[in-house]
């Protein structure tokens, strides 16, 4: 009997697992950069008893009341914006579609995980350039890069995720600009920065640009999956004939609306992460761990810090699991998720007693 057999590219694939479930009950999650701020479950209530009587109705398949609603948010046209099933969706609808099998794409390490893994799956040639000293990408190299060896696309976050950090709006434009290649820029952290350094308005003027936004963040809705991606409108009617008729679900359309009307509260919000991002760095410093080498300055809703190798950042993150906190480990280096005031206060108790021990 002649067996299926699996395609090489997906042989050795395993699902997104980052921890057992199962070792995580109980436990500080501070490993996933997720809002600790809670949604207010009488908006989730009201937005739910709104549309809850269509629900034996398929959903708008362009989420035009969800479209709007950010258009007016954040100034771009509706007719800029697609919306997708996180910002997931929108990178794998891209990759595959926008791209065709053995065209390559320049990314940068450190960066989203996610940015390497879409690229193998839909059989594209991923090109990495390393981050410089200062865990920034150098954009002189990366455009030189970009153009000495024919990449089709380039695609990074700002700020990064996992490093914390920011590049200046007018560095990332003359990427754009001086290149041919396709940037696809994830501002999922920009509420928690500056907000003259999105180029989501940039992104409308230029065919070659594409800025996804995520509500997983500084919204507090990660558990609603839904992002966003800004483009021409040449970008945009590509981007929503590729993707499934009714990509985003209907509760999340309700909800992430009521989310998206409510500025003022989303602003408070990052405003108050961003403080305490900024509060429990300074807590950690003053801890003076020897191991710790260098935090770096956040940009973002989670600390990223440098340990002396290895070993040591597997030694606290170690520690820290066995007594209660979640954190990422990334090879040398510890991602930290701003918590609560009071989950803050328990991670910074811990890392004092891991401090003291013998």
């Amino acid at each position: 009997m002649i067996m299926y057999d699996l395609p090489e590219k997906i042989k050795k694939l395993a699902p997104y697992e980052p921890l057992e479930p199962s070792l995580l009950i109980g436990k500080i999650r501070l490993d996933a950069n997720e809002s600790f701020m809670r949604f207010p479950p009488e908006a989730i209530a009201e937005a739910v008893l709104t549309y809850g009587e269509l629900i034996n109705r398929y959903p708008d398949p362009y989420a035009s009341s969800v479209l709007n609603v950010f258009g007016e948010l954040y100034g771009v046209s509706p007719n800029n914006v697609t919306a997708g099933n996180g910002s997931d969706e929108l990178i794998s609808i891209i990759t595959a579609c926008l791209l065709s099998r053995g065209d390559k794409v320049l990314c940068f390490s450190p960066d989203f995980s996610m940015y390497f893994f879409y690229p193998h799956l839909y059989e594209l040639d991923l090109v990495i350039q390393q981050k410089n000293y200062k865990m920034l990408i150098d954009i002189p190299a990366a455009i030189e890069k970009i153009n000495n060896e024919n990449i089709s696309a380039v695609m990074f976050s700002n700020p990064c995720n996992p490093t914390s950090l920011g590049i200046n709006a007018d560095k990332i434009k003359k990427l754009i600009t001086d290149t041919k290649a396709l940037v696809i820029l994830d501002e999922a952290y920009m509420d928690f920065w500056d907000e003259s350094q999105t180029l989501l308005n940039f992104a409308t003027e230029h065919e070659n640009l594409i800025v996804l936004k995520t509500c997983s963040k500084s919204m507090a809705l990660a558990g609603i999956r839904l992002g966003f991606a800004v483009a021409s409108c040449k970008l945009t009617n590509v981007l929503r004939a590729a993707k499934s008729p009714y990509n985003v679900n209907l509760l999340t359309q309700a909800v992430g609306e009521y989310a998206l009307l409510n500025k003022s509260r989303m602003k408070t919000m990052a405003g108050e992460i961003s403080r305490l991002t900024k509060g429990l760095k300074d807590s950690v410093n003053n801890l003076k761990i020897p191991e710790f080498t260098r935090i770096y300055e956040s940009a973002t809703n989670f600390l990223f810090i440098e340990i002396k190798d290895e070993d040591k950042a597997a030694k606290i993150f170690e520690y820290l699991f066995e007594n209660g906190i979640v954190i990422r480990k990334l090879g040398k280096y510890l991602r930290i998720t701003c918590g609560s005031p009071e989950e803050n206060a328990v991670l910074i108790e811990r890392l004092e007693s891991y401090k003291e021990k013998p």
